[in-house]
């Protein structure tokens, strides 16, 4: 099976907390349990250094039942994962309830790599105090280990959780996890106060519907080395489960909208936040199986707009954390502004203008002001355009702004898609001087012709420019052959230095 990530569950089942509501306080563990935790741990470091490589594993979590990191093993093996080159990260999940100078010195004495070091910490409110935890997020920070901070979204310690998130540095993702138990919802007063902690606390209010296909990429461990799908499964081969309850679960789905949430590993809980997001709208923002119910798609033509097309629950909550936590968005479709706005009229307000008309109309709307860039066609162009509607039996849809076009639409019948020999053979049609001045590309029933150098790529590097950001601080996605140079331009990989190859 090949695991981009593993998560070692172990069998360790005791804390050094005594927290109330948890059955891992409530159990300490003998000196002969602990002797085999140590055993069985160690033997797993050492069939992951012998295998991991093979099995293009990049990245490595402890998920305990208890709490790991005050057995100073888990250092040690810790940093042994972390010798290894083709290792990007390596981390674990903790209660902070150490010596952070003493486990450190473990860590590195042990030839640890710091660079490569990823801790998810827990705050419990009945154990330690908001100063001594924030104190240890910030003794983290300083030596430039990355980590995430988060707590149980219990109401009646909102108010603490508050205080905390004022404590942490700025940087610092401070989670919460949905109170399990509650016995009701959480109110709108509520969800809000989560969501000022919080930016993506929605996206715990809606576990997805459980998908063995996506769950792939990621090898869960017990300590006896059973192997199962992820933290809430009870096997390898299959699910069991009707919704993906828990972030460990959601979190490391085979979705794109992961990665670009949290990073190539999202499991840390890390959150990548890019300075700018791309978005195509069908198929991304609006599933192929919501709406795109013709051949159209993204033609711009109001009869394939689909009653159905709608912006997912997940996706929208995706977009307000994102936003909540700075990135700016944007649009990036071969639809023209008005149809893009249109069926997408429920987010606008998380996004700040976009790249339509694939590439030929960039809009950027920032602090009240708007920046417009127009690639307009020429009018021989559309002179000939006309004169091949009887040709190739379609109607000629034209997008202008101040009169003029910059998007042009040959469009047939939905069960008659054109072929990419009629686009050629329409290329050959247009006068010879302008014929390498138009870009055309096909979707379904629509033959679409813009300026040769108007494209979704394009279109990127100019918002780019304007706001004084390079493509490598951006991220995007998008499900066609029109958004592979975008997906290129954009992003890179954790920890590789290499561009992604995308999401097409």
């Amino acid at each position: 099976m090949d695991s981009h990530m593993v998560l070692y569950r172990g069998s360790l089942k005791s804390c050094n907390y005594r927290c109330s509501y948890c059955p891992f306080s409530k159990k300490p563990l003998s000196e002969k349990e602990l002797e085999k935790d140590r055993e069985q741990w160690n033997a797993f470091i050492g069939a992951f250094r012998a295998n991991s490589r093979r099995l293009g594993t990049g990245a490595l979590m402890v998920v305990p039942y208890g709490e790991a990191l005050i057995h100073p093993w888990y250092w040690e093996g810790m940093a042994h994962i972390s010798m290894l080159p083709w290792i990007e990260a390596v981390g674990a999940q903790t209660n902070f309830s150490f010596s952070l100078e003493e486990s450190l010195g473990i860590f590195e004495g042990a030839g640890g790599i710091r660079e490569k070091l990823r801790i998810w910490a827990t705050f419990h409110p009945e154990m330690t105090t908001v100063a001594e935890f924030a104190g240890k997020c910030r003794q983290l920070r300083d030596r430039g280990i990355a980590l995430s901070a988060g707590a149980v979204g219990a109401p009646k310690n909102l108010g603490l959780l508050q205080a905390l998130r004022r404590e942490l540095p700025k940087e610092i993702y401070f989670w919460l996890n949905r109170m399990d138990g509650l016995g009701r919802p959480y109110t709108e007063e509520e969800t809000e106060a989560c969501l000022t902690i919080d930016p993506y606390f929605l996206r715990e209010l809606m576990p997805p519907v459980a998908k063995e296909s996506l769950c792939k990429g990621r090898l869960f461990v017990e300590g006896d080395g059973r192997l199962r799908l992820c933290n809430i499964s009870q096997a390898l081969d299959r699910c069991g489960r009707r919704r993906c309850t828990c972030y460990l679960a959601y979190g490391g789905r085979e979705e794109e909208w992961n990665r670009m949430l949290f990073g190539t590993y999202p499991l840390f809980r890390i959150p990548r936040r890019p300075k700018a997001v791309f978005l195509d709208i069908q198929g991304t923002l609006i599933p192929d199986e919501e709406g795109n119910l013709m051949p159209g798609k993204e033609s711009g033509n109001p009869s394939v707009l689909s009653k159905k097309d709608r912006i997912p629950a997940a996706v929208s909550a995706g977009l307000e954390g994102l936003f909540r936590d700075g990135s700016l968005l944007f649009f990036v479709t071969t639809l023209p502004l008005e149809d893009g706005i249109r069926r997408c009229k429920g987010i606008c307000r998380f996004f700040s203008g976009g790249v339509f008309a694939g590439g030929a109309h960039i809009v950027l709307e920032k602090d009240g002001e708007k920046k417009e860039k127009v690639i307009f066609l020429k009018d021989s162009v559309l002179q000939a355009l006309e004169a091949l509607k009887n040709i190739f039996s379609c109607r000629l849809l034209v997008c202008k702004k101040d009169g003029k076009a910059y998007k042009a639409t040959l469009l047939r019948s939905a069960h008659k898609p054109w072929k990419m020999q009629e686009m050629e053979e329409v290329l050959l049609a247009l006068p010879d001087k302008d014929r390498k001045e138009v870009r055309c590309f096909v979707e379904g029933n629509c033959l679409q012709i813009v300026d040769a150098g108007a494209d979704k790529a394009a279109g990127v590097r100019i918002l780019c420019r304007w706001l004084g950001i390079v493509p490598e601080e951006t991220y995007a996605i998008g499900d066609s052959e029109e958004d592979a140079g975008m997906v290129k331009l954009c992003g890179k990989g954790e920890g590789t230095g290499e561009e992604r190859d995308g999401f097409v």
